[in-house]
């Protein structure tokens, strides 16, 4: 009996803690009048934010009403709720004087309205949008102002729509979609790569923030981990140079003569041959590929790797490289022409061998 009482007593309680996660309240009713109102709130990424219609108006300040402490906002200023995450569901003010009016505006919808509550004792008024805004402004009709003891803001959480990506302990992957962009999110470093007198090397790059236009094939580095590409409606900044290709469906790979999967092998991560001498293969739907088309096919090498401009041609074809500056090892000592291995010229790397 005692076992049917709890369960029956926690599902009672589950709507209450669901709503309770869904709820943040603001509460003056023990302020301060020396405090001063900052002019941005927040709490659980819901934020209150006061401003004017006009310069000279005064700010929000702490003070007492029918002796009670709470937030007075003047006739001409505005109230503003937003939140960035969740859609707002309802708000509730509960005043210190049952004679304030408000009016508010909805900005996503259009809508104005006013909320009259000057009946007497009528100290809490609430307004419902059903989870159609996440931003509301508030200004007080009555001629004193309005005065608020606490307000509480019921929302819902929003996924933001887009793609779900994991990152292996090998630090890097790639993405491709035709259709969609996305912003990069914190973390996430997105690269495109080109291919010029037959050496591969970056072309664009791509940080948090900035805006992966679609149909943009790229290599992703960032700590092991999962992350969310957020779909957006801008376009972005396209690279023309860009020698990765990929597909939304499992295809086989075109567009050149030799092509690389990207993937971790024994040279470390790169791209590779998945097919003899670089034959076209079967890729994986959003996932990116490297295209080449060599002067001599049978001279392209089955690996290329990150971070150093390689030559792709084979070790018995080499291009000659022109040194137009002092020559250096990886650990900054000058060498000259003759140095084999990695050394670096104007800034650049180079495999002299």
């Amino acid at each position: 009996m005692t076992k049917k009482f709890i369960v029956l007593f926690l599902l009672l309680l589950l709507p209450v803690m669901i709503w309770a996660q869904n709820s943040v309240t603001f509460d003056f009713s023990s302020s301060s009048p020396y405090d001063v109102v900052p002019t941005v709130m927040e709490k659980d990424g819901v934020y209150l934010k006061f401003s004017a219609t006009k310069a000279d108006v005064t700010q929000p300040n702490y003070t007492r009403v029918n002796n009670l402490k709470c937030l007075k906002i003047d006739v001409e200023g505005i109230l503003t709720i937003e939140s960035f995450n969740s859609k707002i569901t309802s708000i509730k003010f509960t005043l210190a004087d049952n004679k304030d009016d408000l009016k508010f505006y909805l900005e996503e919808v259009g809508k104005i309205g006013k909320r009259t509550i000057s009946q007497l004792n009528r100290n809490i008024v609430e307004r419902k949008w059903n989870g159609e805004c996440t931003k509301v402004s508030f200004t007080p009709c009555s001629t004193g102002g309005l005065h608020i003891k606490t307000i509480q803001i019921s929302y819902e959480k929003v996924q933001p729509k887009g793609v779900s990506l994991a990152v292996s302990s090998a630090e890097r992957a790639t993405l491709y979609y035709s259709d969609r962009s996305f912003i990069i999110p914190e973390g996430i470093v997105a690269r495109t790569y080109k291919i010029e007198g037959n050496v591969l090397s970056r072309s664009r790059e791509y940080k948090k923030g900035d805006v992966l236009p679609k149909g943009t094939a790229v290599v992703l580095e960032a700590k092991e981990g999962k992350y969310i590409f957020e779909e957006t409606s801008k376009t972005g900044e396209t690279d023309p140079h860009n020698a990765l290709c990929g597909s939304d469906s499992t295809t086989i790979t075109s567009g050149g003569e030799v092509y690389y999967v990207f993937g971790k092998g024994s040279n470390g991560v790169g791209f590779y041959w998945k097919e003899a001498n670089g034959k076209a293969f079967t890729t994986e739907a959003h996932k990116a590929y490297l295209v080449y088309t060599p002067s001599k096919t049978t001279n392209a090498k089955s690996f290329l790797g990150f971070d150093v401009a390689l030559e792709i041609q084979g070790p018995m074809v080499r291009e000659k490289i022109t040194f137009d500056g002092p020559i250096y090892n990886l650990a900054g000592q000058r060498v000259d022409k003759d140095y084999k291995g990695i050394i670096i010229v104007n800034g650049k790397k180079y495999l002299n061998r």
